[in-house]
């Protein structure tokens, strides 16, 4: 008799994976229904059904390989079945989990792969990448590494063969194996953030060199003294820039290239502190660039990020949507989690309209993206083989995207059942303020996107002035967090619809997470609740909700208040130019380190004060320097908080 431990040990969302969830619970109603006839011997496996057909798993071979009378040439229910009946007749061996990818050596690896795939492998790991490794833990078997272009996992103990990759089938093989050598590099380090290979990063001197001048000439010119000459190279520059490996420098240099556009065609997107922040972050990058630490400067950069990853068969849950509006350009951007990876990624549109007014969300949401509605994708699950990804994790579906696109409806209870939800207030705020600054980061379009768990309703609150409503919500555990909904002409049904929503038995909300005053606050893209799943921007606004004003306690706070106003007075300075700064501009930054020192930070204080005396020098260089000192600053503060 042949013994497959590996069979036994394969659970139902490790099937999911390797199938699909729809065929999983086909096959287990199927077996419910009619036990199957089993047959092992120590050369195969073999299942007999009550139609006819039969499966045959020869020894040492995985699954989805399986011989089956169906005609089916790829995994089907009944090649699922058969892990199902195998597995209930002889149960799982693994009690407690504790192994690692890392035992597979290089011989291993090559048996099982190849020696072609491995020699690709080791050109990508000569290049270096970075990688993150998820541990088994408690009864789960599954190790998961997150590499530069896609998640892959080792559903099995000891097992190569029910290795699981994201990427598309032509990159699987050499996915398993970079990530083979992540969890060694992993285990010897000591650390799960690794980096594997080379043992610096290959830096580019000449286009690092280009984004640092393009910022600081922002920064002591001006911005509002661009002319088009000058924004014309500018843009020259972004795009060779854009040509090299530093993905996320580039990133930032094409944003800031995008915000001087913006500023002169006074479009509604241009933002002086968002310029502020921009100049400070291609700075920031360019110098950590310049670490020895070659996983720092890696991660910084982006020079070890591919630009676009096509993703194999994926299961996309939609996590809502969010209306913009530029002029006479509305944008819907769609957001999705995808299991798989565990990762979230953005889809864009935009839509012009004929007159001078943007289109408002109501007016977009019968549109179509990929043969859907944007209510029908911002409300499913998108089952879809031509799903290409960029680095920022926008994505897009490719040429035959819809013919090999499924688009379902989402249930109420999706987000739970498939996806990582923040059930523990406290903890994702420890996390968040735990994270490196954004200058430090990846430079991803989905940055803080999640969905959090609804215990209870505490209040709500609605500011007629700003038109702000404000909803605290519990987690079961004494931890309270803020959704907060502010009304915009492009969605004028937002707040009636979150009124709505919340009044509906609220399971779960949808929405981008940030971290202030202490506490997690959360702007919502979808709600899921008895009434569905809504998407606040994409409702017509029908002005039916009854608001209150409710008592509040406290005011603004004033960290935020001080850092802020700080923040607002450089960022003036980088709109008007250094070399403009006057009297005026060096009164209102001792002003603000005097605000500064009030609320206890006199580090930031003093890196005011020194912008401030630099510019009364008039030493321009010196005052970038403290400029950008100053900036990052108060920016690292405001995320830590």
């Amino acid at each position: 008799m042949t013994s497959r431990p590996d069979l036994a040990a394969l659970t139902d969302d490790a099937l999911a994976l390797v199938a699909n969830r729809g065929l999983v619970k086909r096959a287990a109603r199927m077996f419910a229904e009619e036990t199957p006839e089993l047959l092992v011997t120590s050369e195969r496996i073999l299942v007999r059904y009550g139609d006819g057909v039969e499966t045959s798993l020869p020894a040492g071979i995985p699954f989805s390989e399986a011989s089956c009378t169906c005609g089916a040439s790829s995994v089907c229910r009944h090649r699922v079945g058969l892990v199902l009946v195998y597995r209930a007749n002889h149960g799982s061996s693994f009690d407690h989990i504790d192994w690692t990818p890392g035992e597979f050596d290089d011989e291993a690896l090559e048996a099982f792969l190849g020696g072609a795939v491995l020699a690709r492998a080791n050109r990508t790991r000569l290049q270096g990448y970075q990688a993150t490794v998820h541990r088994a833990r408690g009864t789960d078997p599954v190790v998961r590494v997150e590499l530069p272009h896609c998640t892959v996992r080792f559903l099995v103990p000891h097992e190569l063969s029910h290795a699981h990759s994201s990427a598309s089938a032509h990159t699987t093989a050499e996915a398993i194996a970079l990530a083979v050598w992540a969890v060694r590099a992993a285990d010897e380090s000591g650390t799960d953030h690794v980096h594997v290979g080379r043992s610096s990063v290959v830096r580019d001197a000449d286009r690092s060199a280009l984004a640092r001048a393009l910022a600081r000439t922002i920064l002591v010119d001006g911005l509002s003294t661009t002319t088009a000459v000058q924004h014309a190279t500018a843009v020259r520059d972004t795009r060779t820039i854009e040509a090299g490996s530093a993905i996320w420098l580039a990133d930032a240099c094409i944003e800031l290239t995008d915000q001087i556009e913006a500023y002169s065609m006074r479009h509604a997107g241009h933002s002086r502190t968002r310029v502020a922040m921009i100049i400070a972050e291609i700075h920031a990058r360019v110098e950590l660039g310049e670490s020895v630490d070659s996983s720092l400067a890696g991660t910084v950069l982006g020079t070890e990020t591919p630009g676009e990853t096509p993703l194999r068969r994926s299961r996309l849950i939609s996590l809502g949507a969010r209306v913009t509006a530029t002029g006479d350009s509305t944008t819907a951007d769609i957001y999705f989690a995808e299991p798989d990876s565990d990762a979230v990624f953005l889809m864009s549109h935009d839509w012009s309209s004929e007159s001078d007014e943007a289109l408002s969300g109501y007016a977009i949401s019968t549109r179509r993206i990929a043969g859907s509605t944007v209510a029908a994708l911002a409300s499913s699950t998108v089952l879809t083989e031509s799903a290409v990804r960029r680095a920022n994790h926008r994505i897009r579906l490719g040429r035959k995207g819809i013919g090999r696109t499924s688009i379902l409806p989402l249930g109420v209870d999706a987000w739970e059942k498939s996806i990582d939800v923040v059930d523990d207030y406290a903890e994702m705020h420890r996390r968040f303020i735990e994270r490196p600054p954004s200058f430090a980061r990846a430079r991803l379009t989905t940055d803080g996107v999640g969905v959090m768990r609804i215990d209870s309703v505490i209040s709500t609150d609605y500011a007629p002035a700003e038109q702000i409503w404000t909803m605290r919500v519990g987690d079961g555990r004494g931890n309270l967090a803020q959704v907060s909904v502010v009304h915009r002409a492009q969605a004028p049904g937002a707040i009636d619809a979150m009124v709505r929503a919340m009044s509906a038995r609220p399971r779960a909300v949808s929405g981008r997470l940030t971290a202030r005053a202490g506490a997690l606050w959360m702007t919502p893209f979808a709600v899921a609740c008895d009434l569905g799943v809504i998407v606040p921007d994409l409702e017509e606004g029908l002005g039916s909700a009854t608001m209150t004003r409710a008592v509040t306690t406290g005011g603004v706070d004033a960290i935020d208040s001080a850092l802020e106003g700080a923040l607002s007075v450089l960022a003036d300075i980088a709109h008007r130019g250094l070399r403009n700064a006057a009297e005026p501009t060096i009164s209102a930054l001792r002003r603000c380190a005097a605000g500064v020192v009030m609320v206890g930070m006199d580090s930031t204080a003093r890196a005011l004060e020194c912008v401030a005396d630099a510019i009364s020098f008039g030493e321009l260089e010196t005052s970038a320097d403290a400029w950008v000192h100053a900036v990052i600053r108060i920016v690292t503060a405001i995320e830590s908080r």
